[in-house]
This record gives structure tokens, C-alpha cells and sequence, in this order.
């Protein structure tokens, strides 16, 4: 069974068949959102949000591939073996089971990191089981957005990177007019409102994306 050694196994047959059957569920939230069909959208997002296999996915992806899967939280708690990743798994299905409107996150606790002017960079982090939590609403999340996303967007897209965007570029650069902005948002990541963020989204899409994710408390540890 998956529960008992597919966490801690790296087979790539038993994590294809997971991701397969996370891609097949998200593949249809894109469909339907792509033909308007919004409702029966938000019923595939509740019930991806709510299965086994994203819980199985979202653990892997904090837990395993994630470069700061090693970094704990304010509760000191790191997930390193197969029985604490199944641990976090039990956990997380009890949480979602119990009702995700009665989840609360831990505070985020707050690092510095330097910048390349020598400033210094406000960094939060979540715990283990924040991430894989908003790691399975990201999954939920991501394919309903992805259909209402312009085609010419490329940044932080799965399947999309530079690459893409210098492709987009040369095809414009070869027509007759040649405009380029480069813009900047100075201290972005430091000060941009997440309250104002969380209003922007989709009445449809709202109940899946948690604001006590963004506007968790700061600790001081």
C-alpha cells in the first residue's frame, strides 16, 4: 500500500501513479474552468483539496524536494523519515477531516537573509505541516488559475520559465514594433499587501485559498 511505503520509497512507479492521479483530477478543474463550468470546477478543487494522493504529493514535494525541506519552524519539528513523513501524512488527513475553516497555522518565524546591495531580506517560515498544507491548496488552486492566466505570463507557472518568455521576446522583435518595459517593484516581496492579494481572488476559488496562510503571525524565534 502507498501508506505504508510510499512516502518513504523512491519508486518512480508508485510516485508516477500518484502524480497521475493528482494530474488526471487537475486536468478536468482546467477543463471545466476553461468552458465557465465554475461550479462543478470548485466541487473537483474541494475534492482534490481534500484527497489522499495530494496529501501524499504535498508531503513528498515539502519533505523531499524542497530546498529548505531540512528547515524547521517555530515548533523546532523537522520531517526527515519515512515513518515521520507518514506521520505528517495521518496527521494532515485528521486536520483536513476535522474541517479545513478550524485549521490554524503556527506564526512563521521570521529570518533575515542578505541581499546582493547588502541589505538584508525579512524571510517567513512556516512549519513542516504549514507547508505541506498550503502545498495541497496549491495543488487544488494551481489548475483553476492556470486556465485564467494570460498566455503571455511566465512567471512562477509549472512547465514555464525563461526560456519560454526569451521565446515570446524574439517573436516580438521580429515584428515592426520593437517596445521594451523593464519594470521593477522596489522591495516586492517586503512590502507587498496580502490582505489586498487575498481580496483579488475569485469568489469561486475563495474558500479554497486560506488568507491565515498569508497573514499568519510573525514569531519571534
Amino acid at each position: 500500500m502507498l501508506w505504508q511505503g510510499g512516502i518513504g520509497t523512491n519508486s518512480a512507479f508508485i510516485w508516477g501513479k500518484v502524480r497521475q492521479l493528482v494530474f488526471n483530477l487537475q486536468k478536468r478543474i482546467y477543463k471545466a474552468t476553461k468552458s465557465g463550468r465554475y461550479r462543478k470546477a470548485k466541487s473537483l478543487m474541494y475534492l482534490l483539496q481534500n484527497s489522499y494522493y495530494a496529501t501524499l504529493l504535498a508531503v513528498r514535494t515539502v519533505t523531499t524536494e524542497n530546498k529548505g525541506k531540512r528547515t524547521a519552524g517555530v515548533d523546532r519539528v523537522k520531517v526527515n523519515t519515512p515513518r515521520q513523513k507518514m506521520a505528517l501524512v495521518k496527521d494532515m488527513l485528521d486536520t483536513i477531516q476535522n474541517g479545513w475553516d478550524k485549521y490554524r497555522p503556527m506564526p512563521a518565524k521570521r529570518i533575515y537573509i542578505p541581499k546582493a546591495n547588502g541589505k538584508l531580506r525579512p524571510l517567513g517560515i512556516p512549519t513542516i505541516k504549514d507547508r505541506a498544507m498550503q502545498a495541497v491548496t496549491k495543488i487544488a488552486l494551481e489548475p483553476y488559475y492556470e486556465a485564467k492566466f494570460e498566455s503571455c505570463s511566465y512567471g512562477f507557472r509549472p512547465a514555464m520559465g525563461c526560456h519560454d518568455a526569451i521565446e515570446k521576446i524574439v517573436a516580438v522583435l521580429l515584428k515592426k514594433q520593437k517596445w521594451v518595459l523593464d519594470a521593477d517593484i522596489k522591495g516586492c516581496f517586503d512590502n507587498i499587501d496580502h490582505k489586498f492579494l487575498a481580496s483579488q481572488i475569485d469568489a469561486e476559488a475563495k474558500v479554497f485559498a486560506r488568507e491565515n496562510f498569508c497573514l499568519c503571525n510573525i514569531g519571534d524565534r
